[in-house]
C-alpha cells in the first residue's frame, strides 16, 4: 500500500510540475530542432569512427553489428546494408549463432517498419527450431513485433492478437526484473487489459530507469504521453520525447507527429505544418520504411490545407495593413512637413538659448575658479598671519628679556668695575653655564611656540613616515622635526636653518636626508607634503 502511495505521489507530482510546461516545452522543442543538423553531425562522426574501426583491427561482423544498431533509427536501408554484410560473414564462417543473431535482427527491423512479410520470411526457419541460447528474447522480440504489426492492421478476432500476447508473455520472463524491456512489457500487458492506470505507472517506471535523452528515454515519453489527458502534460512529454529524438539522431518517430496534431486542433497551424512538413515527412522518407510516411500522409494534406487557407487569410489581412499604412503616410508626410518646420524654429531658438546658457556657465566657472582661489589664499594668509603674529610676540617678548637682562647684567659689571673688584667678576662670569642651557631653552620655546600653532604636525608628520619619530626625554619635537618645522614656516635653506638651530649646514643636510629616506610617499614631494600639514 505504501508503494503503491509512493508511486502514485511522484505521478502526480510529476503531473503538477508539467502542467505549464506546455508552451515552455515547445520553446525547448524549436531551440533542439533549430539545431537539428548539429546533431546529425554528431551521428556521422560515430558513424565514421565505428568504421575506421574495421581498418585498425576490428572484428568486422561487430562492426557492422554496431553500424546496424547505430543506423537502426535513421536508416532502414543502411541497417539492412550492415546487417546483410553480417550475414554473409556468418554464412562463410558457418557460424550459427552469428546467423541467427543477424537473422531475427533483419526480422525485428523489417517488422517495425511495415515490411511484414519480409520479416515473417525469415522469422518462419525458426519457428518450432531450437534457437542458439542468448538469442530467445531476440527472437521473440522480432516475432512480437510482427504479430504485434500485424494485429493492429487486422480484426479484433485475428489470431495475430493472441500469439502476439503469447510472445509478450515470454518476453516478460526473459526480461530482467527492473530493466527498461521489463517495464516496457507490463506496460503492454496493462494496455492489453485496458488497465491505462497500470499502464501508465509502468511507463513511468520504464522512463525512471532510462538515460537522458536517449532512444529509450524518447520511447518512454511517448507512452507516458499516451496515458495522460492533460493536454499540457500530454504535449510536454511527447515534446520531451521529440527532443530525444532529434539529439539521437532518430528519423524513424511518432513523437513529433502526435505533437503537430494536438497542435493543429488548438489552433497551432504554424507549428504543426511546420513540424510536419520540415521534419516528420522528409525525417520518414529518410529512413524509408513504409509505415511511417503512410501515417504521416495521412494526415499531413487537411494540415497543409490549413496552413494554406490561414496564409490566404493572413495574406489579405496584410494587403488591408499595408492599405492603410500607405494612407497613414501621406498623413504623416504631411505632418511631418509641418513638424520640421517648427522644429527648425525650435532649434534656432535653442541654439541662442545654448549659446547664452554656455556663456553664463563659462562665467559661472571662472568665477567659482576665481572664489577658490581668493579661499585658498585667504587661508594661507590667515595662517600666515597667526604664524606672524605668535613669532612677533615670541620675538617682543624675547627682545624684551634680553634687554632687561643686558641691563641689569651691565648695571652688575659697572657695580663690580666701580668697586674695583675685577677679579670677582672674572670669577663669575667663568662660573656661568655654558652656552648650551640657552640653546636648550631656545629649542624647548621654539617647540612650544610651534606645537601651538599646528598641535597636529607630529601626527601628521610621522603618518608621511614609514617608521615614526618619538622625541626623547622632555623634548616636545626631535632635532630632524625642528628642521622640518622650520620648513613648514617656509625656511628651506639649509644655511638659515642651520644658523637659526646653531647646528652646521652638514648636519642640517644629513638630518633632511634621513627623514627622506624614510619617506612613505616620493622623497621628492615630501617636503611639499610638510609644506602642506595644516
Amino acid at each position: 500500500m505504501r508503494k503503491s502511495f509512493s508511486i502514485l505521489f511522484v505521478l502526480l507530482l510529476t503531473l503538477a510540475c508539467s502542467r505549464s510546461g506546455g508552451e515552455s516545452a515547445i520553446a525547448r522543442l524549436d531551440e533542439t530542432l533549430a539545431m537539428k543538423s548539429t546533431y546529425d553531425s554528431y551521428f556521422f562522426q560515430r558513424i565514421e569512427i565505428l568504421r575506421q574501426l574495421s581498418t585498425t583491427g576490428g572484428s568486422p561482423y561487430e562492426v557492422n553489428k554496431s553500424l546496424a544498431t547505430e543506423f537502426s533509427s535513421y536508416s532502414l536501408d543502411s541497417t539492412v546494408f550492415y546487417l546483410e554484410r553480417n550475414r554473409e560473414i556468418a554464412r562463410r564462417a558457418q557460424n550459427r549463432y552469428q546467423m541467427a543473431e543477424t537473422e531475427l535482427q533483419l526480422a525485428k527491423e523489417y517488422g517495425r517498419a511495415g515490411y511484414h512479410s519480409d520479416a515473417m520470411a525469415i522469422v518462419e526457419d525458426y519457428l518450432g527450431k531450437e534457437v542458439p541460447e542468448g538469442l530467445e528474447y531476440v527472437f521473440y522480440e522480432a516475432l512480437n513485433y510482427i504479430y504485434g504489426e500485424l494485429a493492429v492492421y487486422s480484426s479484433n478476432g485475428s489470431p495475430y492478437w493472441v500469439k502476439r500476447d503469447e510472445t509478450r508473455n515470454k518476453l516478460l520472463a526473459l526480461a530482467p526484473e527492473g530493466s527498461y524491456e521489463h517495464y516496457y512489457q507490463l506496460r503492454v500487458q496493462a494496455e492489453s487489459q485496458q488497465d491505462n492506470e497500470a499502464a501508465l505507472r509502468y511507463a513511468l517506471k520504464a522512463l525512471e530507469v532510462t538515460n537522458l535523452n536517449s532512444r529509450q528515454y524518447a520511447s518512454a515519453c511517448f507512452f507516458v504521453a499516451s496515458y495522460l489527458n492533460d493536454e499540457d502534460e500530454k504535449i510536454d512529454y511527447l515534446a520531451r520525447s521529440a527532443i530525444a529524438d532529434i539529439m539521437c539522431a532518430n528519423k524513424d518517430y511518432a513523437s513529433l507527429s502526435e505533437l503537430a496534431k494536438i497542435l493543429y486542433a488548438r489552433g497551432d497551424i504554424e507549428h504543426a505544418f511546420k513540424y510536419v512538413a520540415d521534419h516528420c515527412m522528409p525525417d520518414a522518407l529518410v529512413f524509408n520504411g513504409k509505415l511511417r510516411p503512410w501515417q504521416t500522409a495521412q494526415f499531413f494534406p487537411e494540415i497543409e490545407k490549413a496552413y494554406a487557407a490561414k496564409s490566404e487569410a493572413n495574406r489579405r489581412k496584410m494587403q488591408g495593413v499595408v492599405a492603410t499604412v500607405l494612407i497613414l503616410l501621406g498623413l504623416l508626410v504631411v505632418l511631418l512637413r509641418f513638424l520640421i518646420r517648427r522644429q527648425r524654429e525650435l532649434v534656432k531658438a535653442r541654439e541662442e538659448l545654448n549659446r547664452s546658457k554656455d556663456s553664463i556657465e563659462r562665467r559661472n566657472a571662472e568665477l567659482s575658479a576665481m572664489n577658490e582661489q581668493l579661499s585658498s589664499v585667504n587661508s594661507e594668509l590667515q595662517e600666515s598671519n597667526k604664524v606672524r603674529q605668535e613669532y612677533i610676540a615670541l620675538f617682543l617678548q624675547s627682545l624684551s628679556e634680553n634687554i632687561s637682562t643686558d641691563r641689569h647684567y651691565k648695571n652688575h659689571v659697572l657695580k663690580y668695575l666701580r668697586r674695583g673688584n675685577e677679579k670677582y667678576l672674572i670669577e663669575e662670569i667663568e662660573s656661568n653655564p655654558p652656552i648650551e642651557e640657552d640653546i636648550r631653552s631656545f629649542y624647548k620655546m621654539f617647540d612650544k611656540t610651534f606645537i601651538n600653532l599646528y598641535p597636529n604636525f607630529i601626527e601628521k608628520f610621522n603618518a608621511l613616515l614609514l617608521e615614526p619619530e618619538a622625541p626623547k626625554g622632555d623634548d616636545i619635537l626631535t632635532p630632524e622635526m625642528r628642521v622640518f618645522a622650520l620648513i613648514k614656516l617656509g625656511i628651506s635653506d639649509s644655511s638659515k636653518i642651520a644658523s637659526l638651530l646653531h647646528y652646521s649646514a652638514n648636519t642640517i643636510y644629513n638630518y633632511r636626508a634621513k627623514i627622506k629616506n624614510k619617506s612613505a610617499i616620493d622623497r621628492d614631494l615630501f617636503e611639499d607634503a610638510v609644506r602642506a600639514i595644516e
